[in-house]
């Protein structure tokens, strides 16, 4: 096994941990006194790091299909078409989070498949990893940062969402509160949150588009909080070797060194950079993400390959990876948007990148 910086497959656990992450609440026997969205909120912001929690919580993605039914009568054919949204369980994960002495400790563990965990204490973050796992050469090629957080500005947030309680639910056997999370414009995809009535936790959550379609939602399965938390539960399942130190993880992103000589002339109003850097020393390998508080979109731009691959578009769940010519007297170039927006906001972003002088 082997510790490693970044990597593709927790681009995935990035997803989930963005609603996952915001599970925390200070544990007490009272009940919560959150009646407001904004208090919800609020709740939610301040409760992050003070929870000791051990749970399961999947990732699942919509298939989407149509049915169409059609029925005779006399000379006449009449027919009704409806989309059906199925739900697919992509990735399972154990997420174990607790507060000792102070400094947070975390351990994220993906079920199923290779062994694959990430270890936090305090800034310090860790990948364990199977020593031949192919699917992590890439590891420059996607946003830094397994824990990016949500809802940690309800404020600002309330510039791009509307925010509004709708009613009680059970989640895993627990009373839950809804909350709708409306987006203000057609740039973003809205959310349905499910609370823990007692303790304020996130218990699931989904991505609903401008219709109110299912795209995808993150939900626990199975946990315990406060004193059903054990410290054993930190220690990773697979034998640690230490590779050089772990990653130092800021919460507030450091700004890239030097000039990228790229700019992107269009972003959704409430989108700020969150990260951006390049990759081979030229500035030719560019990437930057974006992110509003809550949904986040990256730009990657690169020399075009010599068959170009202009013009991609796929779509799994809310991800959307869209890719898009860029050809000019300094070359041809690939730009490639990969986020949770909708394809226009996705296609109208890539078409509005160009090379500064």
């Amino acid at each position: 096994m082997k510790l490693i910086s970044p990597l593709p497959i927790w681009r995935l656990c990035s997803v989930v941990l963005a609603a996952a992450g915001v599970t925390g609440w200070v544990f007490a026997e009272e009940r919560v006194a959150a009646t407001t969205p904004t208090e919800w909120l609020q709740a939610m912001d301040n409760a992050f790091r003070n929870l000791n929690y051990d749970g399961v919580f999947e990732y699942s993605i919509a298939s989407h299909s149509q049915i169409r039914i059609e029925r005779q009568r006399g000379d006449r054919t009449f027919s009704v078409t409806a989309d059906v949204a199925r739900d697919i369980t992509v990735a399972s994960f154990r997420i174990v989070h607790m507060v000792i002495d102070g400094v947070e400790h975390e351990r994220i563990a993906h079920r199923g498949g290779p062994r694959r965990e990430i270890l936090r204490t305090g800034p310090q973050v860790s990948y364990i990893v199977p020593q031949d796992d192919k699917s992590f050469a890439l590891a420059a090629d996607f946003p830094t940062g397994p824990y990016p957080r949500l809802f940690m500005n309800s404020e600002a947030l309330s510039a791009s969402y509307r925010f509004r309680l709708s009613g009680p639910g059970t989640v895993i056997g627990r009373p839950a509160v809804c909350l709708e999370v409306q987006p203000l414009d057609d740039n973003r995809f809205g959310y349905l949150l499910w609370l823990d009535e007692e303790t304020g936790l996130l218990l699931r959550s989904e991505l609903r588009d401008a219709t109110g379609g299912y795209l995808e939602s993150v939900k626990f399965v199975s946990l315990k909080v406060g004193e059903a938390v054990t410290k054993d539960a930190l220690e990773p399942e697979t034998p640690r070797v230490p590779v050089g130190p772990a990653e130092e993880f800021n919460e507030v992103p450091l700004t890239p060194a030097g000039p990228v000589n790229w700019a992107i002339g269009w972003v959704p109003e409430g989108f700020r950079i969150a990260d951006a850097s390049t990759h081979d020393g030229t500035k030719r390998r560019v990437q930057v993400m974006f992110s509003d508080g809550l949904a986040t979109f990256s730009v990657f731009v690169e020399p075009a390959p010599r068959s170009s691959a202009g013009g991609v578009f796929s779509r799994s769940g809310a991800t959307v990876l869209l890719s898009h010519d860029l050809t000019g007297e300094r070359g041809d170039y690939l730009v490639t948007v990969v986020g949770e927006v909708p394809p226009v906001t996705a296609q109208r972003i890539a078409e509005s990148v160009y090379r500064e002088q």
